[in-house]
């Protein structure tokens, strides 16, 4: 894919709003139903480990697409896996209208994920394709505020159409804005691809595997470890201490993240990735003790806070990080590995989360705390001074600027050493 330094606004302007307009939609149909579903599992009499279970169907559906969805984006194109992603989405969201038991939402969760896995991967790649190279902290920031604001409004909205119209309603409403962000994604014109040869390898884990970015992937995973447990059983914490409407902090939760994002993109172009990912890991942790210690709505809207702006620090900067440590032609399985990680703790979050309540008659501060310490192994995920040379100014302690950075060409064997980045530049 031809990077783009120096492309005037409007050549990527239109096609930038076309694919965040697209990505929102299908966030917003996401999330108007994602914390509904438990609730709606409930009066199905499923107990919080079957609910747990059918969530993860979802996810480990989405999750065993994103490899071969990562290899085909990258050779076929973009747009298709995006138009028949919201396809096999809206299928498996209309399904839930007429799925009355817990046997046949099973291959509705398996249609939602693997709609999900497809047109997540495909919007991620566009956008990071349209961006200029310059900006790509930044501007993958700002794409991922449609999620964040999607996030925000959907349980809200979600709720709402709950309370007026009951679960029909919410689908009915789901499927609406599918529709919308199939129509806007016919427009979007994907980046000219340059066709280059690609690096053949022996092993079948190079071809699956993006090994340059596997650290912000699994980083990543630890992250959205807690998300499974949240997003799951939340709504039901939050009802049991008298917040009427959990939806409320879904939207503070996800409001924080938003605000998050013009502030912490530009840090991490002109600081570095990690400058941004690691405050917003100390302060995601601390969110999550403050919700094992919750008494009261309040402390739950202090935990959505902090939480909600240590997400939207970290997330996104580790996305960027994985865009950079790969090449242009692996663009797409890198961010389909990315998601595959981030994925794959939501799913193991929400099954083995849902089976610690259980076994602890429904103790949600031991399910926050186990979380707590998931989180804490994250801290160290990001980077160990380990990385391939391309990337290795990327995870020093004291990280050059990013102007600096492009200047610096990094020595063969300068990653095999303890060097500081003067040392360095003395070498190169």
């Amino acid at each position: 894919m031809a990077e783009q330094k120096n492309s005037p606004t409007e050549k990527w302007l239109k096609e930038f709003l076309l694919i965040w307009i697209s990505r929102f939609s299908v966030f917003l149909a996401h999330h108007v139903t994602r914390p509904l579903i438990p609730l709606y599992l409930i009066t199905l009499g499923a107990s919080s480990t079957v609910i747990g279970a059918l969530m993860a169907v979802f996810t480990i559906t989405a999750i065993g697409m994103r490899v071969p969805i990562g290899l085909f984006i990258d050779r076929v194109g973009r747009k298709p896996f995006l138009l028949y992603g919201v396809v096999f989405f809206s299928v498996g969201n209309f399904g839930y209208l007429w799925a009355p038991s817990i046997l046949l939402m099973i291959p509705c969760r398996i249609l939602h994920g693997l709609g999900w896995s497809g047109c997540t991967t495909s919007v991620a790649t566009i956008a990071a394709d349209i961006v200029p190279q310059a900006r790509r902290g930044e501007l993958m920031g700002y794409a991922g505020m449609a999620s964040s604001l999607a996030s925000a409004l959907g349980p809200v909205l979600g709720f709402a159409l709950f309370h007026r119209l009951e679960y029909p309603g919410v689908f009915l409403g789901a499927g609406a804005l599918l529709v919308i962000s199939f129509l806007v994604s016919i427009p979007v014109v994907e980046p000219r691809r340059e066709q280059s040869a690609r690096r053949e390898s022996g092993h079948w884990l190079d071809t699956i595997a993006v090994k340059e970015s596997i650290h912000p992937a699994i980083a990543v995973a630890f992250l959205s470890f807690g998300h499974g447990g949240i997003l799951t059983f939340l709504p039901i914490q939050a009802l049991q201490l008298g917040l009427a409407n959990p939806g409320i902090w879904f939207g503070i939760y996800a409001a924080c993240i938003l605000l998050s994002r013009p502030i912490a993109g530009p840090l991490s172009d002109r600081i570095s990735r990690r400058a941004v990912v690691l405050p917003g890991l100390i302060l995601n942790i601390v969110g999550i003790l403050i919700l094992a210690l919750a008494s009261s709505p309040t402390w739950l809207m202090a935990a959505a806070i902090i939480a909600g702006f240590g997400t939207g620090a970290a997330q996104p900067a580790l996305m960027t990080l994985a865009v950079d440590q790969s090449a242009a032609e692996r663009r797409g399985q890198s961010l389909a590995q990315f998601q595959l990680f981030y994925d794959l703790g939501i799913g193991i979050g929400s099954l083995t989360l849902g089976a610690l309540l259980d076994l602890v008659n429904q103790r949600f501060s031991i399910m926050y705390l186990a979380t707590a310490l998931v989180r804490r192994s994250d801290c160290g995920s990001t980077g160990d001074g380990n990385e391939t040379p391309d990337t290795a100014t990327n995870f020093f302690s004291f990280p050059l600027p990013r102007s600096e950075r492009a200047r610096v060409r990094v020595p063969n064997n300068a990653h095999r050493c303890s060097c500081s980045p003067g040392q360095i530049r003395r070498l190169a």
